[in-house]
């Protein structure tokens, strides 16, 4: 992976990143969790523990479980009244609102045309972007009328995780992130090491985590640059509503984000 190193200067918890964000350190929260997903439009945290998923507001704490289902793959919050949950094991997607009640299950193994899903998201709309690995392929997926309405061409490798805007969906693989339009569209494909991981798309940029380091990679640029956050190791992390939270396995950092005027 190409990466431009670019040092930055630290002062009283604040750092400067690249020519297009500043940052400054929020506060810090203990959390206890296998996989911190995300936050909310509404500032509640989403996290996993013992396959259980939980959503924690100031006020509470609600569980969704469905253990029958499989470990969960991934959660998608992009619309917190339509949460998506992908199971890869039992090939299915729940649709949850903002209680974590169930709205909808989507069993691939029971729907016409059978395929395996590796990667699930939310493209809006009743729509679902998926990937058939059985074919290798972006697919974009009905689910109230439980049939794909735009097929892409097929990829060379597998997805190993996806990402969107709901309109855009970036497919990342072993050695490149391919972007594509609801209409079946290439958009853009650029290289990147497979290390790269937990891709994020935020207001056109994405970011990413390698060797628990977070790097971005502006809208119009090829290479990812590194975000210099002192005495952090990323593992995972959310961007929301010009809010960074990083996530190292005990707290959960959150961070103003600023788009830089220079």
């Amino acid at each position: 992976m190409k990466i431009l190193f670019i040092f930055l200067f630290v002062c009283c918890q604040s750092a400067t990143f690249g020519q297009s964000f500043t940052i400054t350190k929020l506060k810090e929260t203990p959390l206890k969790a296998e996989e911190f997903w995300g936050v909310d439009n509404f500032q509640n945290f989403y996290y996993t523990s013992r396959n259980i998923l939980y959503k924690k507001s100031p006020r509470e704490v609600i569980e969704y479980a469905a253990l029958n289902l499989g470990e969960i793959t991934s959660v998608d919050l992009i619309n917190p009244l339509k949460i998506i949950v992908f199971y890869q094991e039992s090939n299915t997607v729940v649709v949850l609102d903002n209680t974590l009640a169930e709205i909808r299950r989507i069993n691939f193994n029971a729907i016409e045309n059978f395929r395996n899903v590796s990667q699930a998201t939310n493209a809006g709309d009743r729509r679902l972007w998926i990937f058939n690995m059985d074919i290798q392929r972006l697919e974009l997926f009905d689910y109230n009328q439980n049939k794909v309405i735009t097929e892409f061409p097929p990829t060379l490798l597998p997805a190993l995780e996806l990402t969107s805007n709901f309109n855009v969906c970036w497919v990342k693989t072993q050695n490149s992130i391919d972007s594509y339009t609801i209409y079946g569209s290439l958009i853009s494909t650029y290289p990147t090491d497979e290390q790269l991981h937990a891709i994020t798309e935020y207001r056109g940029h994405i970011f990413a985590i390698s060797e628990e380091k977070l790097y971005y990679k502006e809208k119009n640029a090829i290479e990812f640059t590194p975000i210099e956050i002192p005495e952090i190791k990323a593992q995972q992390f959310s961007i929301k509503d010009e809010i960074l939270y990083i996530y190292n396995g005990q707290i959960l950092t959150s961070y103003t984000l600023n788009a830089s005027k220079e």
